[in-house]
């Protein structure tokens, strides 16, 4: 057989293969994955797992598939190629370990874990083991991020001066009380920046990188919860740069916001929308340069061409495959993950660039619970130590409430 033919064969055989993904939890999140997974080409859903095994067993009689009550169960069924792990965010890192060291792909809903320091012991075994690790940060792939950062990395805002962040995530008390889980230090691991808040937080991280520095402050403001509904924090960047974060779960209406302000320019993204504005001259050499005393520089809105295609996603070195916008944002990152595995497509959402907005959060939790500034990267030990503390002296005890396992309206998103 000649070398023409063989590479013929191998690329009809990737094309005829279909992955086998299982869904662990089968939460609200969990059920919306197994509904999404015929969107997906190359892929079929191949079994659910719960630890309620009544709720994994419901789970399987409605997709048609085998359910298990464990992830170990799971694994030693040998049904799958790749696991998403949709649990509440604590329970990712075990299943995320075994499944790796088993010689599973994983994809993690975000955030990888509650915690910095095993998020990167994820990150490190899937390395070892060889088998490919992805996180669930969907919105990198809307056509108006692609198209910020283009314009971040191809120099039209120059060098960043200020960075702010405002993330307004409204949840009402019945939402707090659906799972028992929810906002507690055992359950989450933290509260508005590690549930509602890690994919604008990642989004901020893409566009202007981590902070060097944080001085933060965490509270509950009004909510019946033990972890914060409202967080903020002051910024400090490698090159001199101030930046503000603040995010909330007690706030509604208008209001999301990413702002960079730098030499050459200013990019806004508030509520989806992009805007970006020219300074002629720039900052630097105006101050320097401009000789009348109430002069300022020039300010150009420019017009923003956003395809509402993308093929291309600027942190990696190849292209991704052109996946429809009509395709919801949770499907095209599986369907990327999927042409990864099979045709050797670059990785949109690897696991180890989820590290970088777990950091920040943590950071400031730990900033807040110090009071003082803290420098990233942060401790691992510390947080490590200040988070076991919390769950361990932790006395709140949740109303009882009715459970509820619904799907969040904006997976179809």
């Amino acid at each position: 057989m000649s070398s023409k033919q063989r590479t013929r064969r191998s690329s009809t055989s990737r094309q005829s293969r279909t992955l086998r993904f299982g869904v662990i939890g089968a939460g609200g999140m969990g059920q919306g994955y197994c509904r999404i997974m015929n969107m997906i080409p190359h892929a079929r859903l191949a079994a659910v797992c719960d630890v309620n095994r009544a709720a994994a067993e419901e789970a399987g009689r409605t997709f048609g598939v085998p359910s298990f009550g464990n992830h170990l169960e799971l694994i030693k069924a040998k049904v799958c190629d790749v696991v998403a792990i949709v649990t509440p965010h604590p329970f990712h890192y075990q299943p995320a370990l075994d499944c790796m060291h088993a010689g599973l792909h994983v994809i993690s809903e975000k955030p990888l874990t509650e915690r910095v320091s095993t998020a990167d012991r994820m990150v490190a075994t899937a390395k070892k083991n060889g088998v490919v690790f992805a996180v669930m940060f969907q919105n990198r792939l809307k056509p108006v991020v692609c198209k910020a950062l283009e314009l971040i990395r191809s120099g039209h805002l120059g060098e960043i001066y200020r960075a702010t962040l405002m993330v307004l995530e409204y949840r009402n008390q019945c939402y707090y009380n659906s799972g028992a889980w929810r906002a507690t230090w055992k359950g989450e691991g933290g509260g508005v920046m590690m549930n509602q808040a890690p994919h604008m937080m990642d989004l901020f991280v893409q566009f202007c990188g981590l902070p060097s520095a944080v001085f933060g402050r965490t509270c509950t403001r009004m909510h019946d919860i033990e972890v914060e509904d409202q967080a903020e924090a002051l910024l400090k960047f490698p090159n001199g740069g101030t930046g503000y974060l603040y995010c909330s779960t007690c706030e509604t209406g208008p209001g999301q916001l990413i702002e960079l302000f730098g030499d050459k320019g200013k990019l806004v993204m508030r509520d989806g929308e992009l805007s970006f504005y020219h300074f002629h001259p720039g900052i630097r050499a105006h101050i320097k340069t401009c000789e009348d005393m109430w002069a300022k520089p020039n300010v150009f809105q420019m017009p923003i061409n956003i395809p509402q295609v993308h093929s291309s996603y600027e942190d990696y070195e190849a292209p991704l495959q052109v996946i429809p916008e009509s395709q919801p944002g949770h499907a095209k990152v599986l369907t990327n993950l999927v042409r990864h595995i099979l045709f050797g497509d670059k990785l949109a959402t690897p696991g180890a660039s989820g590290i970088g907005s777990l950091e920040l959060a943590n950071a400031v939790t730990l900033s807040s619970h110090e009071g003082r500034w803290v420098n990233l990267p942060i401790s691992r030990s510390k947080y490590d130590a200040l988070l076991s503390r919390l769950q361990r002296e932790s006395k709140f005890v949740k109303k009882a409430a009715k459970v509820q396992r619904a799907t969040d309206p904006k997976l179809g998103a």
